[in-house]
This record gives structure tokens, sequence and C-alpha cells, in this order.
């Protein structure tokens, strides 16, 4: 409609100039000549004085809505006619109420602003941009549509989920019903007669929670060598092939099930070794909250860039180490050779489970 009534106007002064010669006739053609250019110009510098003002958390957990308030701002003598703001969308979602107004085709008198109040989520865990990805300005005549990069981006840092034990072991039944996370597990199900009242300086860990609840005194367990409670969960961070959506939805898997055994046996005072590598082979002992903490902000940016599959990464920590384990493997796929390598290591005596968080619904 702006084109049309512009190229009207343009037809017409120079019809004018044609027929009449006169100087009103001239000045309205090359005023119409000129137009094209004071459009352009318009439109750099709506780009260039209107305000956007974002407002949102810089450290949520995948999932969790959290508030996002965004301000658009004219504080100059002339109206900004069509602005249209573009959103990241690939990582985050945007929740938009039916009674919002949509922020796209806007219009800003002079000396006027509006606000937007919506919730915001990331689908996945990691850092990166949100809110405000470009703008579109749209010159007062429609002959220009122009668009702009944010010149300053909002970064947020989304964490995974830490989901309730109950909720990985339902996933891992459905796969499997024999399946079961220990140390947990075996733990409470060790027999009644070696346990004793608990004295005062024993270990909260070696609380039997289930005869402690039946007597109604807190008993602990007589003998219980740290290996049998000590598990080490060994992370597959080798890349994961396939589409954006399905490499990033196994690679929360993988963090969010070790998370979920992780914290439930800190809960309960038993140790834990996390093992996985990256540019090398690193370990970390889960028993106190600083290391849960420290292990929890470094999974929010972990990369899958190991250079080694699961199964040489298992066999190079377990050659460090005498005796026999219990092994937790968090793997993106059941490999053949992940699967005889597990095999074999059940054949010595060690415990074994491995979770294919490719397959996992959490």
């Amino acid at each position: 409609m702006k084109k049309a009534a512009y190229l009207l106007f343009l037809i017409g002064s120079t019809v004018l100039v044609s027929f009449q010669g006169k100087a009103v006739s001239y000045l309205l053609f090359y005023f119409a000549l000129l137009l094209p250019l004071l459009a352009l110009l318009y439109s750099a510098y709506v780009y260039y004085r209107f305000k956007i003002v974002q407002d949102v958390s810089h450290l949520v957990v995948k999932g969790e809505k959290v508030p996002y308030r965004l301000i658009l701002g004219n504080e100059d003598f002339l109206p900004f006619t069509d602005i249209t703001l573009h959103f990241y969308t690939d990582m985050v979602r945007m929740q938009h109420d039916s009674s919002e107004q949509k922020m796209d085709h806007l219009c800003l008198l002079p000396h006027t602003q509006k606000q937007m109040d919506t919730k915001m989520y990331c689908k996945y865990r990691g850092t990166y941009p949100v809110g405000v990805k470009s703008v579109t300005v749209t010159d007062f005549l429609g002959l220009f549509t122009i668009t702009y990069p944010m010149m300053s981006q909002v970064r947020l840092t989304a964490k995974p989920r830490i989901l309730p034990l109950e909720r990985l072991n339902l996933a891992l039944q459905k796969k499997d019903p024999k399946n079961t996370l220990f140390p947990t597990t075996r733990l409470q199900n060790l027999p009644d007669y070696e346990v004793r009242r608990y004295q005062s300086g024993d270990s909260k860990k070696y609380i039997h929670w289930k005869n402690s609840a039946r007597t109604g005194e807190l008993l602990v367990r007589k003998q219980m060598p740290e290996e049998l409670f000590e598990t080490i969960v060994i992370l597959d961070l080798y890349p994961i092939q396939g589409d954006t959506e399905k490499r990033l939805n196994t690679e929360d898997n993988i963090l969010e099930a070790a998370l979920s055994f992780l914290q439930d046996c800190y809960l309960k005072k038993i140790p834990v070794r996390v093992v996985y590598m990256d540019s090398e082979l690193r370990e970390l002992l889960i028993d106190v909250r600083s290391g849960f903490d420290a292990f929890y902000e470094k999974c929010a940016d972990m990369a899958f860039e190991s250079p080694l599959p699961l199964e040489q990464v298992w066999s190079r920590y377990a050659a460090r180490l005498a005796g026999t384990g219990a092994y937790i493997l968090i793997t993106a796929s059941l490999t053949p050779a992940l699967t005889e390598a597990a095999r074999e290591s059940r054949l010595l005596g060690n415990e074994v489970l491995c979770i294919n968080a490719g397959e996992l619904r959490l």
C-alpha cells in the first residue's frame, strides 16, 4: 500500500513537470526522487536510536520456566513506524499468553515505550544466546526492509536437571525389568545379622535405614568395607552422531542420569567416583557437598569431545585399580565392543550396569 502510494506520487510529479514545468512541479518531482534516500536513512536511524532492554536470569535449570521482560522505547521526536523482532528459538521456547502483545510490526510513537512480560524455558543444557536475535526495520514508505543482528546478546546458562532416582529407576526398568541401580539397592538388602545399635562416632553412611525404621532405633552395619559402598560412574563423552535434537537430548540424558544417581548417593553418604575423558582421563570423588556442586557446575558446559569410545576409557581406568569393583557405565549407545567388555568384566567378579541414555525418556 505504501509502495503504491509512493509510485503514484512519483508518476504524478513526473507528469506535472512534463506538462507544467513550474517551480512547484520541479520541487515535488525532486522531493519524490529524494524520498527513497530519506527512507533508507530513516531505517538506519531507527535501528540505532530505538532502545531494547531485556531482563532474564543468567543461570537456570533446563526446563524451568523463568520470567523474561522485554522493553522497547522511543526517546526521539520521530515515530518509529514498523519494527519486527526475531527471537532465538532453537534452544529456548517463549511462553506467550493470548492477551500479550506480539512484538512484530510495532509502531512506537515519540517518547513512548512498550513492554512484554512472559516466561521462557530452555530445551537443553548449555550456554547460549536468548531473547532477541535480530531486528527488522521497514521505512515509512515500505521501500526498504533491513534486518540487523543484535549488537549485544543476552546469554544464559542452563544446567541439566537433577531428577529423583526413582524416575531414573523407572525409566531403566521400562527397558529391562532386571535393571537396578547399585549400590543403593544392594546395601539396603544386606542381611539383618550384620547390623548393631548406633553408637556415638559411627558414620551416618553405615546406617541401615530400613531396619532402623522397623525397630524404631538407629542401627548400623557391623562390617562394611569401603569398596562395598564405593561405585564408579563412567561417562561416555565420545561425540554423538545424528541430528542436532537427538544429539542434544542424548547428551542431556547421560548427564542427568549421572546426576540423579550421584545426588542420591551423596545424600546417603555413599562415596562415588566419576570418571570421564575430555583432553585427558579425569576422576572426581563425590563424597562431600562441594564435590557434588563442583561436578554439577561442570555439567552445564561439559563438551562431548572424548577422543576414545567408552570401552577404551573404561579399560584405561580399570588398569589402574586392583581387585574388583562396581561400575555404572552411562553411554549414548550399547555398542558390541562395550557389551563384550561388560561381559568380560562381570566374569572377573565386577558388578557392571550399562545405561543406554540414548533410549531413555527422562
